[in-house]
């Protein structure tokens, strides 16, 4: 989802770009150099959007959710389920997890690619700073005649920010840098310059300061970094910069009351330019290339105060340009919305969101509880309940329910026959039944009906019953592991609500075959646990199913994952311990 995000915002800022370069280029003479500068600030606010954790989006898609109000059940039940599920094998539905990874690779691929170039540009970036941090070391302070100066334009431009001035060797240019506290740095030589001239450099470097532009290199640096395999975000940087140092040269110009001063002012960025200067990313330089003198000298002989024409002007570009940016939220909304990865619920859904997190102990996770007669459901970690994963041994409920309605087994008869492989675990070494391959999750019985049924067929049926995204895969036999289907907590519910109903229209004799195979014990509860492992360790663990009380029916579904000790035994403590805090079970 990352990568998918990703490249929209890529794609999406792209065109963006393209409509801001077009607008400079068009409309140049009419837009203030204000507007010009200011309007690139809305291109990191539009590239961080796809960066975003996708715990965001859904949120622009659940508007069912109505409130944080707590959720109490009165109707508790006279029934325990805290009795242990003793001999009957549940605990053993472990199934080994299959990543895909011609997708995994691929993502990894470019993921990796992605990251050693944002690691190259740090690292770039890392050694200007250093030889920032070098210049601040070796600088020392300045006469006192240019200290007052320095003090007398801060005080010109109101200028209240702490800001200290030095000279260094290091540099043949002014800059000025810092984050917290700027620093303006002068070549050594400096007292060579009239007066004149060294207001106009300190001027300027001031303007930088004051308009914030010592912070903001470093979110273009940043930005350039996450961005660099955008090739206009490459145009974009250094036409930023000009606008910038545009921008401050007019506000500069703005302060100056006499023409000749102005003409001045361009004579001092010309004494300047034959000076040659490290390039410093996260430093305001007073010159830079020679195409951006020019155009800075420009700005200069043209120097028009702003109107109102075009400051009214600069803001509606502005406002549009904002909208053009925010205009990609429903898009990476909707990337996620409807993406496979994520159910889309129905909106007129009744949820209160439940604080169970103290329930799942060191394991991430998420869970559903539904009370049929209130038709209300309350969940916990609301974004994760969409997301879909692999059911892992949960299936077998429809597994079994597609081999009852196809005529693969009956209520009456539905037994298969073991075929002598050992498995590791004894209770599979025997022929099953329905309730006895359920009770015991006997991969190889579910796996013969499957194969009996075809994978056509299988996916017809989990597609006309709505299990999550339908699609089985290639390998008919771990579909459920990874390789293929994936389904939601919702999604679980949703489905058990429609079993315990028969909202499906199938055999009645065959559901209740199917709710017979799911008894754990005689107190109401029906369920099915799911594990799944990789690499031997369990790392995602499911308990799915219903309870039934004297008054009432409650279904629910939990869904934990963690790097180890995630299972379905730990699932079914977290669900019966859901259920004890909302008074259903005692």
């Amino acid at each position: 989802m990352f990568l998918e995000r990703f490249l929209i915002g890529n794609l999406w800022n792209t065109g963006l770009i393209c409509v801001m370069l077009g607008l400079k280029c068009l409309l140049r003479n009419r837009l203030s150099l204000r507007f010009q500068y200011y309007s690139w600030y809305i291109l990191p606010g539009s590239l961080l959007l796809s960066l975003l954790p996708s715990g965001i989006w859904p949120e622009f898609r659940t508007a069912a959710l109505v409130g944080q109000q707590e959720f109490a059940i009165t109707n508790a039940s006279n029934h325990t389920a805290n009795a242990a599920i003793a001999g009957t094998g549940w605990i053993q539905d472990t199934t080994e997890l299959i990543v895909n990874s011609e997708r995994s690779l691929l993502a990894f691929f470019f993921m990796m690619i992605w990251l050693m170039g944002v690691l190259a540009l740090v690292v770039t970036y890392g050694c200007g700073s250093y030889r920032i941090h070098t210049i601040k070391q070796s600088a020392v302070e300045l006469s006192s005649r240019i200290c007052k100066q320095f003090d007398a334009c801060k005080k010109r431009l109101g200028l209240r920010q702490d800001v200290k001035l030095r000279q260094s060797g290091f540099i043949t240019t002014p800059v000025s840098f810092g984050w917290r506290k700027p620093l303006v740095v002068l070549p050594i030589g400096i007292d060579g310059l009239s007066e004149s001239e060294l207001d106009h450099v300190l001027l300027h470097e001031l303007t930088h300061i004051k308009h914030g532009d010592h912070i903001t290199n470093y979110l273009f640096c940043c930005i350039q970094s996450l961005y660099w395999c955008n090739p206009l975000v490459w145009v974009a940087i250094p036409q930023i910069r000009r606008d910038r140092e545009a921008y401050c040269d007019w506000a500069v110009l703005n302060e100056l009351t006499d023409e000749a001063e102005r003409i001045s002012y361009g004579q001092t960025i010309l004494n300047f330019a034959a000076a040659s200067n490290t390039r410093f990313y996260t430093a305001n330089g007073f010159c830079q290339s020679k195409e951006q003198l020019k155009y800075r000298l420009e700005q200069v002989v043209g120097f028009q105060r702003e109107t109102k024409w075009k400051r009214l002007l600069g803001r509606c570009f502005a406002g549009m340009l904002a909208l053009a940016a925010i205009g990609q939220i429903p898009i990476l909304a909707y990337c996620t919305e409807y993406s496979e990865e994520y159910y889309k619920p129905s909106d007129t859904l009744m949820m209160v969101e439940a604080d169970w997190g103290e329930f799942f102990g060191n394991a991430d996770g998420c869970a559903v509880v539904y009370d049929l007669n209130a038709d209300q459901y309350t969940v916990y970690n609301e974004p994760e309940v969409t997301r879909r994963v692999p059911p892992c041994s949960t299936y077998k409920i429809f597994s079994a329910l597609n081999a009852l309605e196809q005529g693969l087994i009956t209520p009456e008869s539905n037994t298969v026959c073991w075929d002598g492989t050992e498995y590791s675990f004894d209770i599979w070494n025997q022929d099953q039944t329905l309730n006895s391959a359920m009770q015991g999750s006997v991969n190889w019985y579910f796996q013969t009906l499957d194969k009996k049924a075809g994978t056509e067929q299988m996916e017809d049926f989990f597609t006309e019953i709505g299990y999550g995204d339908g699609n089985l895969g290639d390998d008919p036999d771990s579909y459920w592991n990874g390789s293929g289907i994936k389904i939601s907590v919702l999604e679980q519910v949703d489905l058990l609500v429609k079993l315990y109903s028969n909202a499906f229209g199938f055999g009645d004799a065959n559901i209740a075959a199917v709710k017979e195979s799911m008894v754990l014990n005689d107190t109401g509860l029906y369920g099915k646990t799911g594990t799944g492992c990789l690499n031997g360790v369990n790392i995602a663990g499911w308990f799915v199913g219903f309870i039934e009380t004297s008054s009432n029916t409650y279904f629910f579904a939990v869904y934990l994952n963690a790097d180890s000790g995630a299972d379905g035994a730990l699932a079914y403590e977290t669900a019966l311990t859901i259920l004890k805090s909302m008074n259903i079970i005692e």
